[in-house]
């Protein structure tokens, strides 16, 4: 029997549960059936929150990813904190949500969700990954008219600022079965690694 919830309380328990659902089996291995099931509703009932599997793919992956870009927003307008520790801050944020979250473990799902439903890695691209690259981006051009940071190419510095982190979220999910997952994929070490080479890439002064 279904508890009496409201309707964002039950989206929200859908998405949180679809989630490890996808997670474990996969795109194509998980059910609409198996979902309303272990969501504890009615089929009917999921069908009423979501039009169809994609649809709910899409608000499982994007799940977390607008309360990051909320926060990188309050950073950027922030201040009172220089250029330096707002990069700081929003690489920060950008390793949670990519690399520590359920947000971004799904993100290795779009490869397989795309060919069948190339809208749902668009919608993600434009909603997402162009807004967090816009912001960040705000960031350095704040620090490079300050005199900051040097100035530099925009594509080179996106390619540098998010590929180790879309890596590292690929590599410790390919092994997240390994006990010493840490030892080989240390989240915090790396980061504070990734941070120094965006800072020499922008000739700042990393204390």
């Amino acid at each position: 029997m279904e508890q009496d919830i409201s309707a964002l309380d039950r989206r929200t328990q859908i998405i949180e549960t679809t989630t490890e659902l996808f997670l474990d089996k996969g795109f194509s291995g998980t059910s609409m059936s198996a979902i309303a099931t272990a969501c504890g509703i009615t089929k009917a009932s999921l069908y009423h929150h979501f039009k169809g599997k994609d649809q709910l793919f899409s608000a499982c992956v994007a799940y977390g990813y607008t309360a990051a870009l909320e926060a990188m927003e309050e950073i950027v307008a922030d201040d009172g904190i220089s250029p330096k520790e707002k990069l700081s801050k929003a690489v920060k944020i950008l390793y949670d949500i990519t690399v520590e979250s359920n947000a971004g473990r799904m993100s290795p799902l779009i490869a397989e969700v795309s060919s069948k439903f190339p809208t749902v890695a668009r919608a993600f691209h434009t909603e997402y990954i162009e807004p967090q690259r816009a912001l960040l981006w705000q960031i350095v051009e704040e620090g490079v008219r300050k005199g900051h940071f040097q100035p530099l190419d925009q594509n080179q510095f996106f390619h540098v600022a998010f590929g180790p982190m879309v890596m590292l979220s690929l590599a410790r999910e390919m092994f997240a079965t390994f006990d010493d997952l840490d030892e080989h994929f240390p989240v915090s070490e790396l980061r504070d690694g990734h941070f120094k080479v965006l800072g020499q890439m922008l000739q700042m002064q990393i204390d």
